[in-house]
């Protein structure tokens, strides 16, 4: 998925602190309804991280745990994303870069997330980890590569959608919730969206 200038939902949250982290996953989630008509509908994508020092008991044995965060698909001056990717790699975009950068780059990037705990606006009895920042390895603090398979997902730009069989459900409930998915899937042969597994061998965009 290009941009450009124009959890298990139910487990206990990841610790709040810094925590190293290395992309797995790019997801384009599609235009998504914000639920509020002050704001547009726009066009989001879904970062998966691994946390190699936080693991989880499954039954093939430890795994990482992981966590997400939705962005808007926009490297624009103002967008979020723009600011998060630049403090990740430590360094701005050119302007090359800001006429079409591909979000597979981030996949085997490794970075430090500074994680905080919020409670929930609807149940302020649930707590959430929240991403608060993205930065890149302090100096001497060896990458490292995915243990999960790498996913880079797009949806394709014509023809019905069928989200990936590899990825959270409750992140395909947002694929089918989506303005490309709704106007598409009204019949007809599923196009595959364009996935691919990738191998960042530096570790870094």
């Amino acid at each position: 998925m290009k941009v450009n200038a124009g959890n298990n939902k139910n487990s206990d949250p990841v610790p709040a602190g810094v925590h190293h982290a290395v992309c797995y996953a790019v997801i384009d989630i599609g235009t998504q309804d914000p639920g509020n008509p002050q704001f547009r509908a726009s066009r989001k994508v879904m970062i998966l991280w691994e946390l190699p020092q936080e693991t989880i008991d499954t039954q093939d044995g430890p795994k990482p745990r992981i966590i997400s965060s939705e962005y808007t698909a926009s490297i624009g001056k103002k967008a979020t994303l723009r600011s998060v990717l630049e403090s990740w790699r430590g360094k701005p975009f050119t302007a090359d870069e800001l006429n079409g950068f591909d979000l597979k780059n981030i996949i085997g990037a490794n970075c430090q997330l500074n994680i905080v705990h919020k409670q929930g606006k609807a149940d302020p009895s649930k707590t959430y980890a929240r991403i608060q920042s993205v930065v890149p390895l302090v100096k001497g603090m060896p990458p490292v590569k995915p243990i999960n398979e790498t996913l880079h997902y797009t949806i394709p730009d014509e023809g019905t959608i069928t989200p990936p069989t590899n990825i959270p459900e409750w992140i395909a409930s947002k694929i089918v919730a989506s303005e490309e998915y709704k106007d598409r899937n009204n019949g007809g042969v599923h196009t595959e969206a364009s996935t691919s597994s990738l191998d960042n061998d530096e570790g870094a965009f």
